[in-house]
């Protein structure tokens, strides 16, 4: 505890994200968040401003920060549209269990109810999309919401929180004490840890399988348990599938990685996973992008599940065990009850399913894909939403935990390039890669001035096909190729003129030797580039699970 100081609100939640270690905020100013501002302004501290051009993608990049930090990260609003263009960026990072802090700024206490000029209720707006909000109508809680803000934002399963506070209590004074923050976390009650019983039912059940399988989801990368995840596969010596936010948690180059599971997942994966008499889901909810037909995915298996939210057990598939805790913790526990086995006739039989579809074409996603590994092998990875985001999810040999960074849960078109600035900054020594398709990048490409203003070495990949690509896939498949508004512009518009226009070098590729040249010639850039791939709107994701079918019914083009 430190001593006492009179201050202003504004300058009270500069000091309590100082507490915290902030770093950077993505803030968009506004007339009533104006004294925040200006405290930000006059005092002395080492929290930088990012400005975005939009409060959506101040919000991703928040989220893409937090992603690779594992702490919350803040993003600042002012009052009516500002708060509620933000809203889709804390529901990104609500349905992927992200911690944020959002403060908005709102009208004065007085003007409250009344319609007031940029008056939303934006905690009732948000009241589904966050793990908690809170109006400040007191100055002398501002402090402490803000600490419990942040508290609940990274306990548990981790997700957004949004503190609103009116103009009037950043312009009035209150005592503001500092504390430890970190002792305060020592000091926190533990939760109970997982059921000695359930864990040991788990173990009986896993010795006793003869075709088990792991699926990992994103909270073994939310609990930084992927050592224990590599090292109870190792000694339980079981295949390891990966749902879309799981990637990373297990190297995709280990012998016992399956890859993706799902709608797009491998056929290897869908048959082992659809077939096998174990599953053990280790941090994943079970979406009907993995799952397809329920009863299909069920087919006589036990199943344990293992999760730190209790709302997720039995929503939407029947377990035979679910273990309630931190999954890292269950791992460690776990992993002397397991037997050290190998499964000769399972992985003969993963093995042996064959793998359809047509060879690629010397140009093709795919290609792409791997020829960006390879340049950017340790590089973190960050798509937009749709074709190009599978084709990353399919084809990159993802090596460690928080390198894939992708929207899985509300496949938010325009998320990728304001989590790029977001992991650049958090991250200002690492590769940054966004792959993006150009449906999704009409959304947000006015933070290419954003990544130019701040000198963000960011690699930006374009893949430009002239169409809603994964949209267009379905009306071919099941609409009878009636293309609906998914064609665009016709090449009428050159992005590489937009990223020159924001001061960014760019390229256009059309084959695999014009990109072996330019990933050659931009290799030691450290500064933002831009790289048009121009491929067919013919090219499609597959092996496909169209939706609510068993996931071992694949389509292949």
């Amino acid at each position: 505890m430190g001593s006492s100081q009179r201050l202003l609100g504004s300058e009270i939640v500069v000091k309590c994200l100082e507490e915290q270690g902030t770093k950077h905020v993505f803030s968009f100013p506004g007339g009533v968040v104006i004294p925040l501002f200006d405290a930000f302004y006059r005092m002395d501290h080492d929290i930088q401003q990012i400005e975005p051009c939009h409060e959506q993608n101040g919000v991703h990049a928040a989220d893409g920060y937090a992603r690779v930090t594992g702490r919350a990260s803040v993003a600042i609003t002012t009052s009516g549209p500002g708060a509620t263009n933000a809203v889709t960026g804390i529901a990104n990072a609500y349905l992927d269990s992200v911690p944020l802090v959002v403060i908005t700024g709102q009208v004065a206490q007085a003007l409250l109810g009344k319609d007031s000029f940029q008056e939303i209720d934006i905690t009732s707006v948000t009241m589904q999309i966050t793990k908690h909000n809170f109006q400040v109508n007191d100055v002398t809680m501002l402090a402490t919401t803000l600490r419990e803000a942040f508290r609940i934002a990274e306990s548990g399963r981790p997700g957004p929180v949004v503190v609103d506070i009116p103009k009037d209590i950043f312009m009035t004074e209150a005592d503001y004490t500092p504390i430890d923050v970190e002792t305060l976390k020592h000091n926190a009650p533990r939760r109970p840890g997982p059921q000695r019983d359930a864990v040991m039912r788990a173990a009986e059940f896993i010795n006793a399988a003869k075709r088990p399988i792991i699926y990992a989801g994103g909270g073994v990368i939310k609990s930084n348990a992927s050592e224990e995840l590599i090292s109870f596969a190792k000694k339980s010596g079981i295949p390891v599938a990966n749902s879309l936010m799981g990637l990373g948690s297990f190297p995709r180059t280990d012998p016992l990685s399956l890859g993706l599971v799902g709608m797009h997942g491998s056929h290897e994966c869908n048959l082992a996973v659809i077939n096998c008499d174990t599953l053990i889901a280790i941090g994943a909810r079970f979406s009907d992008r993995v799952t397809g037909n329920i009863n299909e995915f069920m087919r006589d298996k036990k199943i344990i599940h293992i999760d730190i939210d209790p709302t997720e057990f039995e929503k939407n598939v029947p377990t035979n065990v679910h273990i309630q805790a931190d999954v890292k913790e269950v791992l460690k526990i776990m992993l002397p009850l397991v037997e050290e086995k190998t499964y000769p006739d399972w992985y003969a039989q993963i093995d042996q399913w064959p793998v359809k579809g047509r060879d690629c074409d010397e140009y093709c996603p795919k290609n792409i894909i791997e020829r960006l590994n390879k340049a950017y092998e340790d590089a973190y990875v960050v798509t937009e939403v749709g074709q190009h985001q599978m084709w990353a999810g399919q084809y990159w040999k993802f090596k460690y935990p928080t390198q894939f960074n992708t929207s899985g849960g509300l496949g938010t078109m325009g998320y990728g390039l304001g989590a790029s600035i977001g992991i650049q900054l958090a991250k200002p020594d690492s590769d940054v890669v966004l792959i993006a398709g150009d449906g999704s990048f009409r959304m947000n490409c006015q933070e290419l001035i954003t990544v130019s203003r701040y000198k963000l070495p960011i690699k930006i990949f374009l893949f430009d096909n002239q169409t809603l690509g994964m949209v267009r896939q379905w009306q071919k498949l099941f609409h009878g190729k009636r293309y609906a508004q998914t064609d665009l512009d016709q090449g009428t518009t050159d992005y590489c003129k937009l990223a020159e226009a924001s001061g960014i070098q760019s390229f256009t590729v059309e084959n695999l030797d014009d990109l072996d040249e330019v990933l050659e010639e931009i290799k030691d850039k450290n500064e933002p580039v831009f790289v048009r791939c121009l491929i067919s709107k013919e090219e499609g994701v597959y092996p496909m699970v169209a939706a609510g079918n068993p996931i071992d019914e694949l389509y292949y083009e």
